[in-house]
């Protein structure tokens, strides 16, 4: 019984350590650099504690843990993500947020007001993560940011440069469809907002029929063979690497992923493991609350600060 009780006070202030932990990037280093020094010290002191064996020893910690976890949600600096209202390179960042109950202000635009606001985003569009004081942009590094701060980012090394990998492996395939989207060569202008040097309606078909029949197959063939396996790209645990995939395949398996574009089901057919996977983060606890809450979600131009639903 003793052994048993040990292990389930480590197993909770293991829990709460990883919660921490991931609260420390949300926390302000240039107001309060001493306390952000105590709080590592005190991550340090606890990490020594677990790996002992005393039940008692492993409830202190679990205390202090309690302590610091609540002091540092106090401190912490607020987070709007700012995008349209739509899933776009925005939702897998609501969802790793979300998932790792961090709060934050889920702000949503339309195609007027981003044009607007053009002048004041940092690289002329969005989404947008503000943090604090400071506004960031660009999807990759916001989504990478949510990863770390919800604990859904890996901590070793090597896990981190699978979960990396994967990320790269599905922006590629997304960049394949920018001529479908704009219809044009280049983005959207970086001044009026507009598609550059647009492609005729033939060249879009043909590029329709090269993405949807061959770009796409052989993207998404060649990830179900990174993915293999396992339960999620990087192991057991649900990474950002997941969520980026399971966003990209809903909407690909629901038929609403630009459906002018052509691209359907059909570039999933060989990928039992992909289609596995989306379904697996799909039945989630987490991910299911999130997306009844979006079902009755009014839209609107800001929506209140997010509560995240619990883990599963």
């Amino acid at each position: 019984r003793a052994e048993a009780r040990a292990a389930g006070c480590r197993a909770v202030a293991a829990r709460a350590l990883r919660r921490c932990i991931a609260a420390l990037p949300l926390y302000s280093q240039k107001r309060v650099p001493g306390d952000r020094a105590r709080a590592l010290a005190t991550l340090r002191a606890v990490q020594t504690m677990l790996r002992r064996q005393s039940s008692l020893e492993c409830a202190a910690a679990g205390g202090a843990l309690a302590a610091l976890w609540l002091y540092l949600r106090r401190r912490r600096r607020d987070i709007t993500l700012t995008y349209l209202d739509a899933k776009g390179s925005a939702e897998a960042t609501r969802l790793a947020l979300t998932i790792g109950r961090v709060p934050f202000r889920d702000e949503r635009l339309s195609y007027a007001e981003v044009a607007l606001l053009r002048d004041e985003l940092p690289f002329g569009q969005v989404p947008t993560l503000r943090v604090g004081d400071e506004m960031y942009c660009q999807s990759a590094a916001i989504l990478r940011y949510a990863g770390r701060c919800a604990g859904l980012f890996p901590s070793d090394p090597e896990s981190q440069l699978r979960c990396e990998m994967v990320l790269e492996c599905i922006a590629e395939i997304g960049r394949d469809l920018l001529p479908l989207w704009y219809k044009s060569v280049l983005r959207r202008d970086p001044t009026t907002g507009a598609p550059g040097v647009p492609l005729t309606q033939a060249q879009v078909q043909k590029v329709r029929n090269s993405v949807s029949t061959s770009y796409m197959p052989v993207g998404f063939r060649r990830l179900e063979k990174i993915l293999g396996e396992r339960t999620y790209f990087c192991g057991e645990r649900l990474t950002i690497a997941d969520l980026a995939f399971f966003v990209d395949a809903t909407q690909i398996m629901e038929g609403t992923f630009l459906a002018d574009t052509g691209v359907g089901p059909a570039v999933l057919l060989d990928c039992p493991n992909l289609r596995a996977l989306r379904e697996r983060v799909a039945a989630r606890d987490d991910v299911a609350a999130y997306y009844r809450a979006e079902a009755t979600r009014p839209t609107q131009r800001a929506a209140p600060m997010r509560r995240a639903s619990p883990s599963a």
